[in-house]
């Protein structure tokens, strides 16, 4: 049964529209679902963010908005920093109208939907929270304030992504990233993929190591296994099957790479999950 995480936890009362929560390190590794909504962005660190099934890979600056219906959790490759801004779905905001269609726009259920924040963007979306939180106004004042600064950091994230440049390399790799977590069960030219994103190949295979510890190869890898994990504890397909759908040659090799990264065998997995 997937744990849902509950209003009554994490808000101060129930009549509160916006509560944050700083996670240092993430602690949310176990499967779960909400009955608020979060706008998360990745304060320092790296890992993968499994959502409805899909590993997407996060790394600081990252920005994602996460609904109700949504599935989560996060499978570390790193030690993940993230803020969370909690939203009550069961409250309406008193003077902001269409928000979530905003926030849609950064929806975490799909890897090209996610921001990205320079260093200087985040540091300012970061005091922009900080007012949110902190400011001494009171009663309809504060109401209105608070919903006004609410609004002034969605559309800051926003419009960051319209304006980020496309010659800002740190942009580019994000955008790479995006592409292979779409992309992972396919087989991957790693020339022609440094080409499409205007990058090197040496830079490309730099940058993934750095920020996932990782080769390009390995990191594939880890997409596909985690993918595979999620289809062996949520569908009824056979091991071969799960192996040929997650881009495994064979089901040999699927079984040996699974148990060196998660050290049990799939089947192993199989049945802890049955019992």
């Amino acid at each position: 049964m997937i744990n849902k995480l509950e209003v009554s936890k994490y808000f101060p009362d129930e009549q509160t529209k916006l509560s944050l929560y700083a996670s240092d390190p993430e602690d949310n590794n176990c499967e779960h679902s909400h009955s608020f909504q979060e706008l998360v962005i990745v304060e320092e660190g790296h890992g993968l963010h499994v959502i409805n099934g899909k590993p997407i890979f996060i790394q600081q600056g990252d920005v994602f908005f996460i609904g109700e219906n949504d599935v989560h959790f996060y499978d570390e490759l790193g030690t993940l920093k993230l803020i969370n801004i909690l939203i009550n779905p069961q409250l309406e905001f008193v003077y902001l109208t269409g928000i979530e269609q905003l926030l849609n726009r950064i929806a975490g259920n799909t890897a090209a939907n996610y921001g990205w924040l320079t260093p200087e963007t985040k540091a300012h979306c970061k005091r922009l929270i900080n007012d949110i939180f902190h400011q001494q106004s009171s009663g309809v004042e504060n109401q209105a304030l608070k919903e006004s600064l609410f609004f002034t950091l969605v559309t800051q994230i926003i419009y960051a992504q319209s304006q980020a440049e496309y010659s800002n390399t740190r942009y580019k790799l994000h955008k790479l990233l995006s592409y292979l977590q779409e992309n992972c069960f396919n087989e991957i030219d790693w020339q022609q993929l440094a080409n499409q994103f205007h990058l090197t190949q040496r830079t490309t295979s730099r940058h993934i190591k750095e920020v996932t510890g990782l080769t390009p190869e390995n990191y594939l890898k880890r997409l596909r296994l985690v993918s595979a994990r999620v289809k062996l504890k949520e569908t009824d397909m056979t091991i071969t099957e799960v192996a040929f759908l997650c881009g495994f040659a064979n089901s040999n090799h699927f079984t040996t790479s699974y148990k060196k990264v998660f050290g049990v065998t799939p089947s192993a997995e199989r049945k802890r999950v049955e019992r």
